[in-house]
């Protein structure tokens, strides 16, 4: 009974609902008829519709439009002190946003160059302008594909975006491009490998790729013995200097290898075995040959003609109208104080014990990875010149009081459970000791699976 009741209760509501769409029709049916009737009767009498007000057919609408865009306009006017504030934050957003589009606008234009040139298309126009045949110890071949090649990369950075990026680079790098510089002329390197790490990292120290290489140089973690160490506590690719030094010792290397710096430079990028695997199979051809017939990678063969593109633009600078940062050779390197550790030192009660920004210890030692000194005695610190003594004292006041030994500390993989307090009453040590080891805060979170370090006592 109940059930047939409710079952009635919805047939009379779809009824109504129903009945209201029906009235809503025939409403809108009978007010179109009547417009057409009046249309109609306008136009039989001579009387053009639009003629009463001079403005087109679609003017009432027009006049509804701009009725109602005026009663929004009223509805979201911004009173005068607000209208400011948003205008300079609009400003601000502005000097932002472009960046980043720049950015892939430029990337972009080298797609487009390397697709077109390994296309082997000229243009006439690039033909034109003036051979760049050598700049800084670099030496470029004189066919139209390597010319075309340098000078298409030429045009990227002389573009306004390419200025920007360029300048925004040398500026980044204005530090260590004194020291390379100055470590160039000392083991009588091309000049021009100054400028190698605007092409491998845009002279930023923690750039990483997405094949994993690393730092200002690009090693890939496979490439570094002899020159770098990689540790749980090190990472020293990630040190300007040293992988600076480490850079222009296997470049020398490379050269000595193959005699000839556009390959030194192509076994730098792809690896020195692949390129004597490539040169074996075509031993009468140069770089630029192997780039142009393609028997090369494809980065590696826009890799020297890049190189060179940059040089030439940064060593001429003038010639191309560019305002690009310039580096006397009379500038001197920035020189550092190293105090030796004997413990394990934590950076940022180093940095506190000097009186320094925690953040001037970590970048003038961006090696140190967990921001603590590796444990064992003779670790060197890069501190402020003229810090020496200071250094010293400080370093013993904040190092570490671990036990004497070979094990100065144990490694524990996070499991379920786990927290710094639960470790420090486990292993005898206390939640500050956990924390200094780590590099860490003691509001920090422990993932599992990660490894931490124990300070045995």
């Amino acid at each position: 009974m109940g059930r047939n009741l409710f079952g009635r209760k919805i047939v009379m509501k779809k009824s109504k609902i129903i009945a209201s769409i029906l009235f809503f029709l025939l409403t809108t049916a009978q007010t179109f008829a009547q417009e057409s009737e009046s249309e109609k009767n306008a136009t039989g009498a001579g009387i053009s519709l639009s003629s009463a007000s001079d403005k087109p057919p679609e003017s009432k609408n027009s006049e509804m439009k701009t009725e109602s865009k005026k009663k929004a306009d009223e509805k979201t006017e911004i009173p005068e002190e607000f209208a400011t504030e948003i205008a300079s934050e609009k400003i601000a957003l502005d000097d932002v946003v472009p960046a980043e589009d720049e950015a892939a606008e430029l990337r972009e234009m080298e797609d487009e160059v390397a697709s077109q040139l390994d296309e082997k298309t000229v243009e006439e126009e690039v033909l034109e302008k003036p051979k760049i045949l050598e700049v800084a110890g670099l030496f470029a071949s004189e066919s139209e594909w390597s010319q075309a090649m340098i000078k298409k990369y030429v045009d990227i950075y002389t573009a306004e975006r390419g200025k920007k990026t360029l300048q925004a680079i040398l500026s980044r790098g204005e530090e260590y491009r004194i020291f390379i510089r100055t470590r160039l002329k000392e083991l009588s390197l091309p000049r021009a490998l100054e400028y190698l790490p605007v092409v491998e990292s845009e002279y930023s120290i923690n750039a990483t790729s997405r094949s994993g290489a690393k730092g200002l140089w690009q090693f890939m973690e496979n490439s570094i013995k002899p020159y770098l160490r990689k540790s749980d506590w090190l990472d020293e690719r990630l040190d300007p200097w040293k992988s600076t030094e480490a850079a222009l010792k296997k470049l020398k290397e490379n050269y000595d290898s193959f005699g000839d710096w556009a390959l030194a430079l192509a076994a730098y990028n792809c690896g020195a075995g692949l390129i004597k695997k490539t040169i074996q199979a075509n031993p009468e051809m140069t770089y630029w040959d192997l780039a142009e017939k393609g028997l090369l990678k494809n980065q590696t063969a826009h890799y020297v003609p890049k190189l060179i593109a940059i040089a030439e633009l940064c060593e001429n600078s003038q010639k191309y109208a560019l305002d690009l940062p310039q580096l006397s050779d009379d500038d001197a390197i920035i020189e550092y104080d190293y105090v030796e550790t004997k413990k394990p030192v934590n950076l940022s009660k180093l940095a506190a014990e000097l009186n320094l920004d925690a953040k001037t210890i970590k970048k003038l030692n961006p090696a140190m990875i967990r921001n603590v000194s590796p444990p064992g005695a003779g670790f060197p610190i890069r501190i402020p010149l003229g810090m020496k003594e200071k250094g010293e004292k400080a370093v013993e006041k904040v190092a570490m009081e671990l036990s004497d030994g070979a094990t100065l500390f144990v490694e524990h993989k996070i499991e379920q459970g786990d927290t710094l307090w639960a470790l420090s009453r486990s292993f005898g040590c206390t939640v500050a000791d956990l924390c200094d080891l780590n590099g860490i805060s003691e509001k920090a979170i422990l993932k599992l699976g990660k490894v931490l370090y124990i300070p045995m006592k």
